[in-house]
């Protein structure tokens, strides 16, 4: 598919006096292609190094993968998943292929997510090519390369990285098929689209957006012809969908809980909005998106230039938020229907939000990734074309965006535990240091929460040691003593061996499904595990010890035994 969308370049679709000379040639001498290349292959280099990094998984890749490793095709397409799951079918096979050919692992698991993740950085070349100048085509791909939360889902098992691959699609297969109203054409328009819904939930903001954005432009024209010829790939789009949301889909309805958990979050956008706390909304989500998954602001905590000035320029998001509203005053003034096939799949994205049909936040925006990216390299560009040739700043400020995401990812690279941020957990680790170390005669208790990726890795290593599944005793429990008191058969059962191990989970302190309670006894005084290991320390000796972040590990000796 790849290769037959990117054979053919269409002309740029901003003005003639915007696209036909080129930046490279009249500005300077650098070479821009070059540099769009060594981008791409950051971008390869950067997602391979995290691939065969292979961290252990995290909670949420550990509910996914449990079905992936123990159902079938027939299965996986047939809800529900375990864990109350969801994903697009066409994600989910490719993933249970992988995990066919090569094994139960996370390397297999999280194949298919890298794929998509450096198919992203090849197609996008040739959407930036037809919209932007050589300047701006290599700053796009440097955004798209360097951004260390598009770096993370394309190593995540999970359907975000596949998401940016379908969006980039989308938009390639704009730059193809826009504007030609052969039949061959327009089928295929419709019938690659109509492939794409099938691999990502949110690409019909995408196609939507697009079709909204294509179809109003000739109907302002009352270009009726192109109109009804534009209808045919897109009522395909939307069989198609409406196929998928009948026989999947709507079996994975939000739950409750789920749109509570969005809701604290603040994932919904008010509406209508009706107070100035309302409208601060709309501002916050500016600088988040900017954040994640675009990755252009620093991280307050590092940033050190010596320089307070360029420090406050850098930590305030003046410098991306300039370009994204230049590169939007760009395309509205000079391309209409690019504009709106840009940033109508945002507003729709919003609109559902607002319906709270869906959330605004963090890895469920991922897929506007590659619109939005084009918008701010537009964006850079023309700021940059403002500057004499002879001035630094026309060379600066195309490296300007890109300096934060450069320099996280390179942080990354050299302190891999900084990779993904609060999703870096430490699952496997914890467990297979038990695995290591334990003898026959030991028994490991693993705390309720810990369950979940206890199975799962028992299920790809094998795990001999004698287990004893901690009873989830939150509800019967009305304090900390309470719990500790319901939680006595237990610690016995631990006493009974002459040495026991301690597995607690740290983070989780609900099980998938049920509506947080921030201020249950278990989250405030139970869930970091010291009353436990205080009250086990009074029956025995703690002799070993693993600790990290998200998981803690202890090893009880019981010498009356």
């Amino acid at each position: 598919m790849l290769t037959q969308l990117t054979s053919t370049r269409q002309q740029p679709p901003l003005s003639e006096s915007e696209n036909t000379t080129s930046f490279f040639v009249n500005h300077g001498s650098i070479p821009w292609a070059t540099v769009t290349w060594i981008f791409i292959a950051l971008g390869v280099f950067l997602r391979v190094f995290h691939f065969f990094d292979n961290r252990s998984l995290w909670i949420d890749e550990i509910y996914l993968a449990s079905s992936l490793v123990k159902m079938d095709f027939m299965q996986l397409a047939s809800p529900p998943l375990e864990y109350e799951q969801k994903a697009p079918i066409g994600f989910l096979w490719m993933v249970r292929l992988a995990v066919m050919v090569f094994g139960k692992g996370e390397m297999a698991l999280r194949l298919f997510p890298l794929i998509c993740g450096i198919a992203s950085l090849f197609a996008f070349r040739s959407v930036a090519r037809f919209f932007l100048k050589p300047v701006g085509v290599a700053v796009a791909l440097g955004m798209l390369a360097l951004a260390p939360p598009l770096v993370y889902h394309a190593v995540e098992v999970k359907q975000y990285g596949s998401a940016v691959l379908a969006t980039t699609l989308a938009l390639l297969l704009y730059t193809r098929y826009h504007g030609k109203f052969t039949m061959p054409h327009l089928l295929s328009w419709g019938i690659w689209g109509a492939i794409l819904v099938w691999f990502s939930y949110a690409v019909i903001f995408i196609l939507a957006g697009m079709a909204f954005g294509v179809c109003l432009t000739y109907l302002l024209k009352k270009n009726w012809k192109a109109l009804f010829y534009s209808v045919i790939p897109f009522s395909m789009w939307l069989v198609s969908f409406a196929i998928n949301f009948f026989m999947l889909t709507y079996k994975h309805a939000e739950s409750e809980w789920l749109v509570h958990w969005f809701r604290i979050r603040e994932s919904f956008m008010p509406f209508p909005p009706s107070s100035a706390e309302d409208f601060k909304w709309f501002f916050a989500q500016v600088f988040l998106i900017l954040d994640y998954p675009l990755g252009l602001l620093w991280n307050f905590s590092t940033l050190h230039t010596g320089s307070k000035l360029l420090e406050t320029l850098l930590r305030v998001p003046v410098i991306p938020v300039a370009f994204l509203a230049t590169g939007l005053l760009v395309l509205f003034r000079n391309n209409k229907t690019t504009f709106m096939v840009l940033l109508f799949p945002v507003c729709l994205a919003l609109l559902a939000s607002g319906l709270e049909l869906y959330p605004f936040y963090e890895r469920l925006v991922v897929f506007l990734a590659p619109a939005l990216i084009l918008i701010i390299a537009l964006g850079t560009q023309k700021i940059a074309a403002l500057f004499p040739a002879h001035a630094g700043w026309q060379y600066i400020i195309p490296f300007l965006i890109l300096l934060a995401p450069l320099h996280a990812s390179a942080r990354q690279v050299h302190n891999t535990e900084l990779f993904g941020g609060r999703k870096h957990w430490h699952l496997r680790d914890a467990l297979l240091y038990v695995h290591e170390r334990a003898k026959e005669q030991d028994v490991v208790y693993i705390s309720w929460n810990a369950l979940p990726e206890y199975r799962y890795y028992k299920e790809v290593y094998g795990f001999k040691f004698k287990v004893i599944e901690g009873k989830d005793v939150r509800l019967t429990s009305k304090n900390a003593s309470e719990y500790l008191r319901n939680l006595e058969p237990d610690f016995k059962a631990m006493a009974s061996y002459n040495r026991a191990w301690l597995v607690l989970n740290k983070i989780m302190g609900a099980n998938i499904g049920e509506i947080e309670a921030p201020n249950d006894v278990f989250g405030q005084e139970i869930k970091d595990g010291k009353r436990i290991v205080k009250k086990l320390s009074t029956m025995g000796k703690q002799v070993d010890a693993y600790k990290s972040t998200d998981m803690d590990v202890f090893l009880f000796d019981f010498p009356n035994n």
